[in-house]
């Protein structure tokens, strides 16, 4: 997930032997057919994997192990609900052991179900439910944004890391919540979501980071710019985009070095009340110099560049 330090920020090339493989996987074009009809569902690329989200939680993690296909999923995402709770345990030359039954306590009583398994309706309602009780708020809204963005959001949950000393092994991480293609200006722009009564907004927190963010921009635009023009060619080839959809026709040429500030503000009233008091803590080279928008929201918000209720555009 994080940049490659050796080569720089990247992600998964068209013509990489895991795209190839996973072409023609019956399973695969089923699950990149359930993210264009399950709102809750999206898939983004690494540079060496591709991550599957329900709800911003990781569904999957898809990756070459040994030169095979090999996907992760947290066991606690897989406990369905069980009726008794209780299990039997019976004394086995000496051992205690679990009688297993046919409801069992996980998908088909089975540790390691076969991707075609977690994939089917009620094994994947399951799954679902379970990430939607350990996903945090934050992570919901998210979710809402892709959706609503769905045209143009190209990652999410971007990893990179930036020296924070003068040894290079004195590293300090930082996650970019999306990257969006920028319908008005035709550039690739940083978005940075908050809720509004997260206490970073009304320190010097949120000031340090959208510097991180602006100078990371500055550094890598180039790469940057590579790594989602190649985002889109293997979006594309995986089916992930379709090629009626308007980022299959983007050609990438720039990136918006100013982040958005994108804050979840629930109703107006909470927007009115709170949004002088956020600004008066960005501190003024911030406000005027390094961000591109100031957005607070209600419901959802179109992340495009243009003139809207709660938009403030630099």
């Amino acid at each position: 997930m994080r940049e490659d330090k050796k080569t720089g920020f990247t992600r998964l090339d068209p013509n990489d032997d895991l795209v190839k493989m996973l072409i023609s996987e019956i399973w695969w074009n089923e699950l990149v057919k359930l993210s264009h009809e399950d709102k809750d569902i999206n898939i983004q690329l690494r540079p060496h994997s591709i991550n599957v989200y329900s709800k911003m939680g990781n569904l999957l993690k898809i990756r070459l192990q040994e030169k095979k296909i090999c996907c992760t999923l947290h066991y606690k995402y897989l406990i369905a609900p069980k009726k008794p709770e209780y299990v039997n345990i019976t004394n086995v030359n000496g051992h205690l052991k679990v009688i297993a039954d046919d409801e069992g306590s996980k998908i088909k009583g089975n540790i390691c179900p076969h991707i075609e398994d977690i994939l089917q309706p009620l094994n994947l309602k399951v799954i679902k439910a379970n990430i939607a009780t350990y996903v945090g708020k934050e992570k919901i809204i998210q979710s809402q944004l892709v959706e609503k963005n769905k045209d143009t959001i190209l990652d999410v949950e971007v990893a990179f890391s930036e020296k924070s000393g003068h040894d290079d092994s004195d590293r300090e991480d930082t996650r970019i919540d999306f990257i969006n293609f920028d319908k008005i200006t035709g550039k690739l722009v940083l978005v940075e979501l908050k809720q509004i009564f997260d206490g970073r907004l009304y320190s010097n927190d949120i000031n340090k980071q959208i510097k991180k963010y602006y100078a990371f921009a500055i550094k890598n635009e180039v790469r940057i710019i590579e790594a989602y023009q190649n985002v889109i060619k293997t979006k594309k080839k995986l089916g992930i985009i379709k090629e009626k959809s308007y980022l299959a026709k983007v050609e990438i040429s720039a990136i918006e070095p100013r982040p958005l500030l994108v804050i979840a503000g629930f109703n107006q009233n909470v927007i009115d009340g709170l949004s002088d008091k956020i600004i008066s803590h960005l501190q003024e080279s911030i406000y005027e110099n390094r961000l591109a928008g100031l957005y607070f929201f209600g419901k959802d918000v179109d992340l495009n560049m243009h003139k809207q209720k709660n938009k403030k555009l630099f």
